[in-house]
C-alpha cells in the first residue's frame, strides 16, 4: 500500500513538473514569435498576440491594427528600431479561472540616434486553460491599481514587478 502511494506521488510530481515545463516552453515559443513581430513591425502578427479585451477597447481589429502601425511609424520617425526583444527567466504563472496568467521578464534593445536604449521590463502572457492561444500585454503603463482594467480576470496572485529604468549605451560610430 505504501509503495503504491509512493509510486502515485512520484508519478503526480513528474506529471506536474512536465506540464509546468510545457507551459513555460509554450510561453517562450509564443514570445519569440511576438518578439519577431515587434522587431519587424508586423501588425498582423502583433494583432494575433494582442489580448482580445484590448482589441475590443481599441474599437476592433482594424482600429488596433492602426494603433500598432502608428506606434511603429512613430518609432521610425524618431529614428528608433527594435533591435532585440529577449525573453528572460524566471517566468512565473498562475491559473486564474479559465486562463493562465504569466509574468515574462524581457529586455528590449532599441537602436536610437547615438546608441542603444536597453529597457528591462515585464509582459503579461495570457493563455486559455487549454493553452491554444497566448496573448501578450505590455506592462509599461500598468500597475496593481489599473491592471484589472486591462485584464479583468487578474486576481493579484502574481505581483507585478517594479519598473526598471532604461540604460543608454552610446555608440561612438553612430555620432557624427
Amino acid at each position: 500500500m505504501a509503495r503504491t502511494a509512493c509510486f502515485l506521488g512520484i508519478f503526480f510530481y513528474l506529471w506536474t513538473t512536465n506540464v509546468q515545463a510545457q507551459i513555460i516552453d509554450e510561453i517562450k515559443t509564443a514570445g519569440q514569435i511576438y518578439a519577431f513581430a515587434q522587431m519587424h513591425g508586423d501588425q498582423d502578427i502583433l494583432l494575433d498576440f494582442t489580448y482580445p479585451e484590448l482589441i475590443d477597447k481599441a474599437g476592433g481589429p482594424e482600429a488596433m491594427k492602426r494603433i500598432l502601425g502608428q506606434i511603429h511609424q512613430t518609432r521610425i520617425n524618431e529614428g528608433q528600431t527594435v533591435k532585440e526583444l529577449e525573453i528572460k527567466e524566471p517566468i512565473v504563472y498562475s491559473h486564474v479561472l479559465d486562463e493562465i496568467h504569466a509574468l515574462v521578464p524581457i529586455v528590449t534593445t532599441l537602436k536610437v540616434p547615438g546608441g542603444l536604449m536597453i529597457t528591462p521590463s515585464t509582459i503579461i502572457a495570457v493563455g486559455t486553460r487549454q493553452r491554444e492561444n497566448w496573448y501578450f500585454i505590455e506592462t509599461t503603463s500598468i500597475d496593481e491599481r489599473n491592471v484589472k482594467k486591462v485584464l479583468p480576470n487578474w486576481d493579484n496572485s502574481l505581483a507585478l514587478p517594479f519598473k526598471s529604468p532604461s540604460i543608454f549605451k552610446e555608440d561612438p560610430d553612430a555620432i557624427q
